[in-house]
């Protein structure tokens, strides 16, 4: 009979990969990245300006990378798109800055890039019924 209870796993049995997980992003640090509400409409508004277009594709990440481009911080940030909600025009990117860019111009590149296409707070659903 083993000494060892039923619902504990021996160390040796659990797999590597289970053993060291991946590390996350951390978000408490604001200078290791910050996450912005970005806008789609105003970022394909400004993708369509930059190119001087009439019609572009409508895909947010090649309109973000148009728009950063146009800013000249393509190089300098990395980002994440997350998943978008059902029926909203607001995405959430997190932005990260390069080894070579310090925390007061990451300041200034999110400021440039919240104030170009940065999504306007929305009201409650109720607050829109009553418009």
């Amino acid at each position: 009979m083993s000494a060892i209870p039923a619902d504990t796993v021996p160390v040796d049995t659990v797999p590597h990969a289970a053993k060291s997980a991946p590390k996350r992003w951390s978000l408490n640090n604001a200078t290791a990245g910050d996450t912005l509400d970005l806008s789609e409409s105003r970022t394909y508004d400004c993708a369509l300006d930059i190119r001087r277009a009439y019609r572009l594709t409508g895909n947010f990440c090649i309109d973000l990378q148009i728009v950063l481009d146009d800013l000249g911080v393509l190089d300098q940030v990395t980002y994440r798109i997350k998943p978008k909600a059902l029926m909203s025009d607001c995405r959430q990117v997190e932005f990260r800055p390069r080894h070579h860019v310090h925390s007061g111009r990451f300041a200034e590149i999110l400021e440039s890039i919240r104030g170009r296409i940065g999504a306007e707070p929305t009201p409650p659903f109720w607050a829109r019924l009553f418009r």
